[in-house]
């Protein structure tokens, strides 16, 4: 008899995937009515919350980045980059986390084997996208406020979403080609509780592993920590530049930019703390072919998924501007439709009540815009003037006629009285 260990053949240095319909709800062994425990519960209730949490945060920020009261506040490159994480996170909230629900009850996987093969490929290739899109923020950041005139000059939506489609596209390849040749799919039972893409040898978890973490951390390291250290030196010495103009630019792109900047450090500050168990945990795994204890897979696990979560919260947390146009819209929509429909059905009664209602002049004139006040002047030099030519009219063969008065200022509309 062959021995197997951990899915490794005794003779041979590929590993195998389990095959999936041992832990499929269609084997015999789970056919049973399953003992749902305190445990199985807290998880299921867990990865609900969770994935109801990634699903409502990302929505709101898609709406408020993408909200015209939002624009004054954020150009359009890091509008786009925020807008493409939030969409990464959203897609994760519903093609990754939600399948975790059931299994958690019942240790099995009841979605089908074409599925897993879906969701363990999207499992990999949206997390390698989540940090792909993290690189391109800080890097976007660090030519901002280190190089602010060539980044106004060579910036561009287009570019932006070209750069954002092409990342999606190699990070879906990569785990294609690391994955589907040799390797595949598995269903994990204890961390995920979902499909995980499974890697052939030790060494492709290892690259894997590293290649999702250590360019990232380096990279955002790099890019923040340069773009505030020269934002800092800038702050405290003066600028003289020939150009006024392009001095006030700079200057104003700084101040618009600082906030933002600190708020994608933090979230990428957070990326880096939730990873990092889950890289350690990987990285030690393979490199000893052991297996994690079932409580530390899961917590460091959907640690690591949570980020998705967090993304959205740290930016409410830290951007006065996004929380308080989030507000406006979280609590203005319901209670303003409400009170629309009130004020609508208040009109419609109001113009049934009013429906007898002698009808408005048709055409308004100059004369009904003047205050009531000269209304009085108006008359009287009307009355005195017709009074006068009258008198002129009718004493004319007089001598000595009395002088006449001095004649009355135009009055415009007034002619036509």
């Amino acid at each position: 008899m062959r021995l197997v260990f951990d899915g490794m053949d005794a003779k041979s240095p590929w590993l195998t995937p389990p095959p999936l319909h041992n832990s499929s709800c269609a084997h015999p062994r789970f056919l049973a009515p399953p003992a749902v425990g305190a445990w199985e519960l807290a998880q299921a209730l867990f990865i609900l919350l969770l994935s109801v949490g990634i699903l409502g945060a990302n929505l709101l920020v898609i709406l408020v980045l993408n909200s015209r009261r939002y624009a004054r506040y954020i150009h359009s490159q890091p509008r786009y980059l925020l807008t493409s994480l939030a969409s990464n996170d959203l897609a994760i909230g519903l093609f990754v986390t939600p399948f975790g629900f059931l299994p958690a009850l019942y240790h099995c996987w009841p979605y089908g084997e074409i599925f897993c093969q879906i969701q363990s490929l999207l499992r990999g290739a949206l997390s390698q996208q989540s940090a792909v899109i993290l690189i391109c923020m800080a890097m976007d950041r660090y030519m901002c406020m280190l190089h602010p005139v060539r980044y106004h000059k060579h910036s561009s939506k287009k570019g932006c979403v070209a750069v954002i489609s092409l990342t999606w596209v190699t990070s879906v390849t990569l785990f294609a080609v690391m994955v589907l040749p040799r390797g595949g799919y598995y269903f994990n039972p204890t961390g995920l509780l979902a499909c995980d893409p499974f890697f052939s040898r030790p060494s492709l978890r290892i690259l894997a592993s590293c290649l999702f973490y250590f360019p990232t951390t380096m990279i955002l390291m790099y890019c923040y920590g340069s773009a505030f250290h020269v934002n800092k030196l800038r702050l405290k010495r003066v600028v003289c530049a020939d150009d006024a103009n392009m001095e006030k630019l700079v200057a104003y792109e700084r101040r618009l930019s600082t906030s933002a900047s600190r708020t994608m450090a933090a979230i990428s500050l957070g990326f880096i703390v939730m990873v990092t168990p889950w890289t350690i945990q990987e990285v030690v795994a393979a490199c000893t072919g052991t297996k994690v204890p079932p409580f530390i897979d899961f917590v460091v696990t959907w640690l690591a998924l949570s980020n998705s979560f967090w993304n959205p919260f740290l930016y409410w947390l830290l951007n006065n501007h996004f929380r308080r146009i989030s507000k406006e819209l979280l609590l203005s929509k319901v209670p303003c439709r409400r009170r629309q429909e009130a004020l609508g059905a208040k009109a419609r009664c109001c113009s049934v009540t009013t429906a007898a209602a002698p009808p408005a002049p048709a055409a308004r004139t100059d004369l009904e815009g003047l205050s009531e006040k000269y209304w009085g002047e108006i008359l009287e030099r009307t009355v005195s003037s017709n009074s006068l030519q009258r008198l002129q009219r009718v004493y004319g063969h007089r001598a000595t006629p009395p002088p006449p008065p001095p004649p009355p200022p135009a009055l415009g509309p007034l002619d036509m009285c």
